[in-house]
Parts: structure tokens; sequence; C-alpha cells
């Protein structure tokens, strides 16, 4: 007969002292340090490298956005190289589409800046009025602050920095060289992306393995896509809906104003933000009321409340919605590390993480956390979604044969 086991008192003794499981597991100890450490220093890295892993981490999401255009324009006979140069002369043309909307009316509004600005300042008096009294008394005790007399001998050493035309044309080399690197990094992942999924997926040790490796691909590449699609969808309704209501209210460059909500949308939560405040700003510069002034801004608050309160939620559905917290901790570290930049492309490597989280049983909890599994795609159900991946991966076991 099998003994039966003593029921453990490890239970009493942590509630007990906490520290006993302390003495009585010092791995436990070391495996925290070490996972400390290691995050701090992935922090420090990303920030001390980020004028080179900037590019790679764009380039990457672009390459997997950009797959199935290029894999739709290979199926027509295309060869790859010219797909992937399709591919990228097509997304480029739309980011210089977007931005020529942005970069023409804003120079004119640069024009009349001198003009706006005292407008807006006018209106900003007027809403500082009820807070005089205590401007005053805050006046009145700095001046009761004593300034202690400089002797003759001091000197006072001024230090110019570099003027704004040098600082331009360094920002603008770093930008140039920049773009540059992210349109050849791109091409190389689209040009080697099926020989690269085929050595990962074949190397995997066990069948079980490459199968899991299949399904990862998979999912980055399929579900990724398929969500950004819509949020770009959704991010364009968005655009259109401001300009339509800024030119509606008779603010100047309605064109502008959404194109900016369309591009400040992409960063969840902290891009509306900055949006309102854009337009509340817009607003006092334009209007001769304050009443009219708002007229921007509550627009844009209301469209913002219809598109996070129904029309995401309509669109995308439940299934493929990420935790808030998830997504404002995400940005707001991809911004604090990589600035704009970093909060552009912080949502779709956070999918990408989920989809790896949701495959590694030792990660499910924490994709868990991040928000519930995304939906099918294509409509396939789960055992043909398992066939197919099975069957690539033992496809890729036999292109690359590995010993043992």
């Amino acid at each position: 007969m099998a003994r039966r086991r003593r029921p453990s008192n490890f239970a009493g003794i942590a509630a007990q002292d906490p520290f006993l499981i302390v003495g009585r597991n010092p791995q436990l100890v070391t495996a925290i340090a070490l996972t400390v450490m290691c995050v701090i220093a992935l922090c420090v890295t990303f920030w001390a490298a980020k004028d080179f892993l900037l590019p790679i981490a764009i380039a990457l999401v672009f390459a997997v956005l950009l797959s199935p255009l290029c894999r739709l324009l290979e199926r027509v006979w295309i060869p790859r190289p010219l797909a992937a140069i399709l591919a990228l002369v097509f997304a480029g043309a739309a980011v210089w589409f977007t931005f020529s909307l942005i970069a023409q009316p804003a120079s004119h509004l640069i024009e009349d800046a001198p003009s706006m600005m005292n407008r807006a300042e006018r209106h900003l008096r007027a809403l500082q009025a009820p807070l005089k009294p205590l401007t005053d008394i805050s006046r009145e005790v700095e001046g009761l602050n004593i300034v202690e007399p400089q002797t003759p001998a001091s000197r006072t050493v001024v230090v110019r920095e570099p003027g704004l035309a040098s600082a331009i044309m360094a920002s603008a080399q770093t930008v140039v060289a920049q773009t540059g690197l992210v349109f050849i990094l791109c091409f190389f992942l689209l040009l080697t992306r099926s020989e690269f999924r085929i050595k990962v997926i074949a190397f995997q040790p066990t069948l079980r393995g490459r199968v899991r490796a299949a399904r990862v691909f998979r999912d980055v590449g399929r579900r990724v896509t398929g969500y950004m699609v819509m949020f770009a969808t959704i991010n364009l309704c968005v655009g259109i809906a401001t300009g339509l209501a800024c030119w509606q209210l008779g603010l100047p460059e309605p064109l502008m104003w959404g194109g900016l909500a369309m591009l400040f949308n992409f960063i969840p939560f902290l891009g509306p933000a900055l949006m309102m405040g854009l337009l509340g700003f817009a607003g006092l510069a334009t209007f001769d009321t304050l009443l009219e002034a708002s007229f921007p801004l509550l627009a844009f608050v209301a469209i913002s409340f219809m598109e996070a309160n129904f029309i995401t939620p309509t669109i995308i559905g439940k299934r493929m919605m990420l935790n808030p917290l998830a997504i404002i901790l995400v940005v707001g570290f991809w911004i604090w590390l990589w600035g704009p930049l970093g909060g552009v492309i912080a949502l779709p490597l956070l999918i990408m993480f989920k989809v790896i989280c949701d495959h590694t049983p030792p990660l499910r909890v924490v994709g868990a956390l991040i928000g519930a599994p995304l939906v099918r795609v294509n409509g396939r159900s789960e055992d043909e979604a398992v066939d197919a991946t099975t069957k690539e991966a033992v496809a890729a076991k036999a292109a690359v044969p590995v010993a043992g």
C-alpha cells in the first residue's frame, strides 16, 4: 500500500513567520534579485541604445503589418524582392500623404502665430481673473524674499547654445539616417521572413515545440495585422469626424486637425489628451468668446467618447480588448524610453508579446493579465488551425533536417 503523505505545515509556518520561506528557499531570493537586475539592465540598454534599437523595432512592426500585402503580391506572380519594394513604396506613400495633410496647413498657421498668441493670451487672462487675489498674494510673498547683494567682483558666465538652424540640421540628418535604416531593415525582414520562420520552427526539439512555434508565427502575423488594420480604420474615422467638426465650427485648416486626430489616436489615452489640449488652445486663439472657443474641444471629447465606448467595442469586440491598465503602463514606458515614436509602436509590441505569452504555458498568466485571448482570424475553427500549424511544422522539419 502506498504511504499517505503527511500534510505539510508550510502554510502554517508561512503565516507565522514569512521569513522562514526565505531561509529555507535561498534560491527564491536569488531568482528575484536576478530578475530585478535583468529588468533594470534591459531598461538601461533600451535607453542607451535608443538610436540603434528604435529603427529595428519600427522595422519589425512594419514588416509584420506589410507581410499580408507581400503575400498578396506574391500570389499574382510578382517576385518576392519586387513585392517587398512595392509594399514599402505603398507604406511610404501613405505616410507621406498623411504628413502632407498636416505640414502644409501647419505652415500657414505658423505665419499667423503672433496674432493667434495674442488672442489666446487675452482669453487666458479672462480665465485667470477669478484667481487674481491668489496671484497678488503670491507676488507679495515673493517681494518679501531677501535678495543677497552681489559683490563687485562677481561675474556672470553665459554659455551659448547651438543655434536653431544647426539644431534643425542635426535633427534632420538623424531622421533621414534612421528612416533609411528602417526601410533597409524592413526590406530584408520581408525578403527573408519565410526562411526565418521555417528555420525557427524546424530547430525546435519536439513536434509540440514546432507546432507551438508555428502557432506563434501565425498569430503574430494574422492577429496583430488584423487588430492594427481595424484600429487604423477606426482612427481614420475619428480623423474624418474631427476634420468635419472643425470645418463646421469654422476652425482654420480642418484637414490638419483631422490628420492630427488620426495620428494622435494611435497613442492610446495620451494621444487624445494631447489632441484635446491642442484643440482647446486653437479655439482660444481663433474665436472671440470663450463659449465659441470651447466648441472644438467639446466636439472632439464627444467623438472620443463615442469611439472609446461604442465604436471600438462594437467593431473589435470584447475578446480583442486589451486591459486599459496594461496599455497605459506599456505606452507610458515606451514613451519614457523612446519618445513619441515609442508610444506609436507600443501597442503592436504589446500585442506581439501577448501572443507569445498566450502560447507559452509559464507566461499564460501574464497574457491573461494583459487582456482576453484575441479572436480567431478568417473564421477558421481551432481544429483547422491546429491541423494547419501541424502540417507547417512537419513540412519545416522536412525542409531543414535537424540532427537527433
